[in-house]
């Protein structure tokens, strides 16, 4: 027995050494060009693969994921975050692309036989030592699945074109293909001031206010352009379409948005009317945008105001409905 765990120690040893030797020496040759030595490409996948099947999230927390809003999100986002390396259906990747060890393959091919939880996880969470990125802003899963609708629906053939317009040269052009044309997620910004919008779009720069869609779209856009592009958007009219909330629902959302406390005001103290006295206007404002914010809110994902966090805190799944629906059944 004594011999058999010296045998094993002296080969325990030889290994360690001979892996430091390669890390020490350089023995390992990491070009590009060269590729992976024998079975280590098959290796590595099927850890990937059985790696994102462990960690997936579960269905029940995507939304609709044949909503056209939804879809043409994602393809707004997938036009300059993603096609760079994967091109989209209709475009082609680059020579550089090409020649990247492993290349980034085509959308259609990275979608697979992925299931949609699979594939959420993928573009939240990127891919260590392959080249795709992980989501811009953490715990934004609820942003993922705009992306995800996308890829499901290239997969079955109903995507519609990915926007090009170029955020460098036209950035109203490229800002316009999602608001003032999608709903739902998407906010208004015709009922917000000049002043508000060219800061949240600082605050997306600087990462203090958390959105990967717009950290991204904001990163785009020359800096001296910002100011121009918020005037623009805040006279721009907002045609997208509006769903009438119900109206029990908002009349539940109005108590609650009289209530307060002596340590936390009630909602309207701050946002009443066209000249709110604290934070931005959201009479009018886009129910599923308002849910979206106030879940993030209450979750500590948006953390740049301690009282909205405060008030926030203690909302139930009712109340923020009811509380979304409220403020966009107002005139703006």
């Amino acid at each position: 027995m004594r011999q058999v765990l010296l045998t094993l120690a002296v080969l325990a040893g030889l290994g360690l050494a001979g892996a430091a030797a390669v890390v020490g020496f350089g023995l390992y040759n990491v070009s590009a060009q060269v590729g992976h030595l024998p079975g280590v490409s098959w290796v590595l996948h099927t850890t990937f693969r059985n790696s994102v099947r462990l960690r997936a999230p579960s269905m029940e927390t995507a939304p609709d994921l044949a909503d056209p809003e939804l879809i043409a999100l994602g393809a707004g986002h997938v036009a300059t975050a993603c096609a760079p390396c994967h091109a989209t259906p209709d475009t082609r990747r680059n020579a550089t692309m090409r020649a990247m060890s492993p290349a980034p393959p085509r959308l259609r091919e990275a979608i697979g036989d992925w299931a949609p939880n699979e594939l959420h996880w993928i573009v939240e969470n990127g891919v260590k030592m392959s080249g795709m990125p992980a989501w811009p802003a953490k715990g934004r899963a609820d942003e993922v699945w705009s992306v995800v609708a996308y890829l499901v629906a290239i997969r079955s053939g109903t995507a519609p074109p990915a926007p090009r317009m170029p955020p460098e040269t036209d950035p109203q052009a490229y800002c316009a293909s999602c608001h003032t044309r999608i709903g739902g997620r998407v906010p208004r910004l015709d009922i917000l001031s000049p002043a508000y919008i060219e800061a949240q779009l600082q605050a997306y720069l600087i990462g203090t206010r958390h959105g990967g869609i717009m950290a991204q779209a904001a990163s785009l856009v020359p800096r001296d352009r910002l100011a121009p592009l918020a005037r623009a958007f805040a006279a721009r009219p907002d045609r997208a379409p509006m769903p009438v909330p119900d109206p029990a629902l908002a009349a539940r959302g109005a108590a609650l948005a009289r209530t307060g406390t002596r340590d936390i005001p009630a909602c309207l103290a701050c946002h009443d009317g066209p000249a709110p006295a604290r934070g931005p206007v959201l009479d009018g404002q886009r129910q599923p945008y308002l849910e979206i914010q106030l879940r993030l809110w209450r979750d500590g994902i948006l953390d740049h105001d301690p009282l909205m966090q405060a008030a926030s805190r203690a909302l139930d799944e009712d109340g923020i409905r009811a509380l979304a629906a409220y403020f966009a059944s107002r005139r703006p």
